[in-house]
């Protein structure tokens, strides 16, 4: 049993000023019927990336039969806490069947490489468009994530959600380069808006080659729970990993990457990142993205039983 890797499925063209490349950190939600909507951040010519989405064929989703003609979620307003780029933290049906993004703003303060906190937006329109549920982070600066504190998937829990974040401290300093430094964490929360950072729990740490640990996806399998995140190392080896619990507190790391690196040439070829699972009709499915952390598109893979 594997992924077996169904290709690229889309990479902006350009055509669109705030979305000229890029699809990072893909987030899938079942709209209706037969249809995945793949939220994503697309970047502008500064790189500044905003969230639209892409509709795929859920027996195929290979098959793209639509794409957004402008931004779900812009960026914040000038000043604001997500002023220079959003990317996707997760998407959240609601009991009342609207939809609730967990969104990580950027900031560019003027003595750090930049700031992320977490914001929410919701959808009344069936997930065309968002708005923010306030202007302010939902999770903001702390003591463990002075620099980043980013939502990065949440689920039901109990009466209220769990959900796993990345926070970040401090910087790698690598070819006269910052790159920031982060582990990740689990917090609980009584209605996906408000949440306590004194009860969060460290889970997942960088091994020792390694300096940043993030993007953790975290859902329920069976009794127990998985955990798929992103990890950088000092030589700039970029790859995502399993992590496996019986009870959502303890994690084992697999030994190897889950999806592999494509050919020379291939879309994927230097990395596969960011990957989010999918489940339906008995079908299991992997959004990823590839080269350069998702400046190559976005593509797909699909749990093989043989």
């Amino acid at each position: 049993m594997a992924w077996e890797k169904l290709g690229q499925i889309w990479l902006p063209d350009g055509r669109q000023p705030w979305a000229l490349h890029s699809f990072m950190t893909p987030v899938p939600v079942r709209i209706d019927e037969g249809r995945i909507r793949l939220y994503g951040g697309m970047r502008d010519e500064k790189g500044v990336s905003r969230i639209g989405w892409i509709d795929v064929r859920e027996e195929d989703p290979t098959q793209l039969i639509g794409v957004c003609a402008k931004p779900a979620l812009d960026i914040g307003e000038a000043g604001m806490f997500d002023d220079n780029g959003i990317i996707l933290g997760d998407v959240l049906r609601l009991p009342d069947g609207h939809l609730r993004m967990y969104y990580v703003g950027f900031q560019i303060p003027a003595k750090a490489k930049f700031m992320a906190f977490t914001g929410a937006a919701e959808s009344r329109d069936g997930g065309n468009t968002f708005a923010r549920v306030q202007p302010t982070p939902i999770l903001d600066r702390a003591p463990q994530a002075l620099f980043i504190n980013a939502l990065h998937s949440i689920i039901p829990y109990l009466e209220g959600y769990r959900a796993w974040i990345s926070c970040g401290r401090g910087w790698q300093h690598l070819d006269g380069k910052q790159f920031p430094r982060y582990d990740s964490w689990m917090i609980d929360s009584p209605d996906g808006l408000n949440f306590n950072m004194s009860t969060a729990r460290l889970i997942v740490t960088p091994a020792s080659n390694e300096y940043r640990i993030g993007r953790p996806r975290g859902n329920r399998a069976g009794s127990g729970y998985e955990l798929r995140v992103t990890s950088d190392t000092i030589d700039k080896q970029y790859a995502s990993f399993l992590y496996l619990s019986e009870d959502g507190e303890c994690w084992t790391r697999s030994n190897t990457t889950e999806l592999p690196r494509g050919r020379v040439g291939a879309w994927d070829a230097e990395m596969t990142c960011y990957p989010a699972l999918y489940e339906a009709n008995g079908h299991r499915y992997l959004f990823y993205n590839g080269n350069n952390m998702g400046e190559s598109g976005v593509g797909v893979a699909r749990w093989a039983l043989s």
